[in-house]
């Protein structure tokens, strides 16, 4: 008698179609080849909209706020409580748009990111991008690490300073484009009140990774902490889900 060849089971583990990647601090080492330089454009700006104090002693004060505290508003608000600020405001605008608009050279990938996307692709994972920050800035990024004509990924998508597009509005723009179930779907990135909470507001999965700019920041509470946390990008490929189309998974 012959018996019919059973079939491999398919993976407890959840089925990921789609993964929605962050750019900076995720798919590159903002930290280490954009970070300072755009503190130092920030600290010259500031000088030169009133603030009375040299750039270099303000870039200090900028980077040791910096280290309390990654988030903007409290290193300008230290550096103009430092040096007493005539106009607050205006040099924290100032510094903002400085820092946003920093002009970007050459930049590289992290190792394991281009390996992953095209790992991912090869399985069927459609990949979208979703970066943050002065959308001609984010442009000139992707231009330079060569994502623009990269072919494992789908489409990327521009979140603004001025929300015209949020990361979450682009979150529903790639789920209603590619018409998947929210578990079907997973968010990486850096920063826990941004990518990670505006994934799990949409049930999607989410992978935090905790180096860079924002390493020391911590969920604000359940709604920010991500289901994983790895060091790497590489490592995202070793976590519990089954990557790509389920026929995969069954030996078809």
């Amino acid at each position: 008698m012959i018996r019919p060849k059973r079939r491999k089971q398919l993976p407890l583990q959840p089925v990921i179609r789609c993964v929605i990647f962050d750019l900076d601090d995720t798919l590159y080492d903002c930290f280490g080849q954009r970070v300072r330089v755009a503190h130092r454009f920030a600290a010259q700006a500031m000088v030169e909209a009133g603030l009375k104090a040299d750039a270099e002693a303000v870039y200090r004060v900028r980077m040791r706020a910096f280290r309390q505290d990654p988030m903007l508003r409290h290193i300008d608000a230290e550096v103009s409580r430092h040096f007493r600020a005539e106009d607050p405001e205006a040099v924290s605008r100032a510094a903002r748009e400085a820092y946003f608009n920093c002009p970007v050279g050459k930049l590289k990938l992290f190792t394991g990111s281009l390996p992953l996307l095209r790992f991912l692709a090869k399985r069927g994972v459609r990949n979208f991008i979703v970066s943050f920050g002065e959308p001609a800035t984010q442009h000139a990024k992707v231009k330079a690490l060569g994502l623009d004509c990269e072919p494992s990924i789908e489409k990327i998508y521009y979140a603004d300073r001025g929300n015209v597009l949020t990361k979450e509005a682009a979150f529903h723009r790639i789920q209603k484009k590619t018409r998947l179930k929210s578990q079907e779907i997973l968010v990486v990135g850096d920063r826990p009140s941004r990518e990670i909470r505006a994934g799990r507001d949409l049930g999607m999965h989410t992978v935090r990774l905790r180096h860079g700019e924002f390493k020391a920041q911590m969920p604000a509470g359940p709604e920010e902490e991500p289901d994983y946390v790895v060091a790497s990008i590489a490592a995202i490929r070793t976590l519990p889900f089954a990557w790509g189309d389920a026929e995969f998974y069954r030996g078809v």
